[in-house]
């Protein structure tokens, strides 16, 4: 064989080679549906997917952490409302039991009522999330952002507070439901109604903040996913153009380089 032979052959089984390659890597593209099954195949697109692949755990993470966040401000909110709702009863009660017409045994059941309403706020304290209380003891804080929290407050204070006045109430109308101490427990117990107000007010506050976070949070998510997207995935129209291209660049290759090498009665000769 000579060496014009040769060369046409080692370049005929490169040009396939090389086609041939290119061609796999194109079905690969369009069965997976990703532009890179491997690091090699591309190392600035993997890169860059790991980074906002991390980017996108880390979002997905603080949605989750705003989605407790808002949870155990809901249940602020349901307690503090039932608490508001049963101080105002306790206020009706008490103004109710101080006129000079209200009869005793009325003035019994209103202390038995409220009574039972301190049991009532005693159990409202000691609502519970994940085995912890919501509205007294440790507080959890939850991070939702690069160096960004989102905590609560301690209520034990506040409830500690109620129970003192409602005892009092409690004391006075068995032993002075007319005097002057009476009339002001019954306003310590408007001036509470105010705090949980005040409190109510503040939890909102952080609802709203919770609600403007997640919106962000959730703009990123999808953001985050279309980048990914973008860096990994094929354009399927584009890649079936190609992966034709490909393969009729393939059989063109084939059918050249049998042309360009058929043997001839010389070369069975020799």
């Amino acid at each position: 064989m000579r060496l014009t032979d040769v060369s046409i052959e080692r370049n005929f089984l490169y040009n396939v080679g090389t086609a041939e390659r290119r061609l796999q890597r194109l079905q690969d593209q369009a069965s997976s549906g990703k532009l890179f099954q491997r690091p090699q195949d591309d190392p600035i697109g993997v890169q860059r997917s790991i980074h906002l692949k991390h980017q996108l755990a880390e979002t997905v993470q603080y949605l989750r952490n705003l989605d407790r966040a808002r949870t155990w401000m809901d249940h602020v909110e349901t307690g503090l409302a039932q608490v508001t709702s049963a101080l105002q009863r306790v206020s009706e009660l008490a103004l109710f039991a101080v006129t000079g017409t209200t009869p005793e045994d009325a003035r019994e059941a209103v202390i038995m009522e409220i009574e039972e309403i301190r049991q009532e706020i005693d159990s409202i304290e000691r609502l519970r999330i994940e085995d912890k209380q919501v509205l007294s003891g440790p507080m959890p804080t939850w991070r939702v952002g690069d160096q960004v929290t989102v905590s609560t407050d301690n209520h034990a204070g506040l409830f500690q507070d109620i129970r003192t006045s409602l005892d009092e109430i409690v004391n006075l109308l068995k032993t002075d439901p007319h005097g002057d101490p009476i009339k002001q427990t019954i306003q310590d117990i408007s001036d509470l109604d105010d705090r949980v107000l005040a409190e109510r007010a503040k939890n909102g506050a952080r609802i709203h903040r919770i609600e403007a976070l997640e919106s962000k949070l959730q703009g990123l998510d999808i953001d985050f996913q279309r980048m990914i997207s973008d860096v990994e995935d094929v354009d399927l129209t584009e890649i079936l153009v190609r992966l034709k291209s490909a393969e009729a660049s393939y059989q063109a290759a084939l059918g050249a380089g049998a042309r360009l090498i058929q043997p001839t009665l010389l070369d069975y000769l020799r």
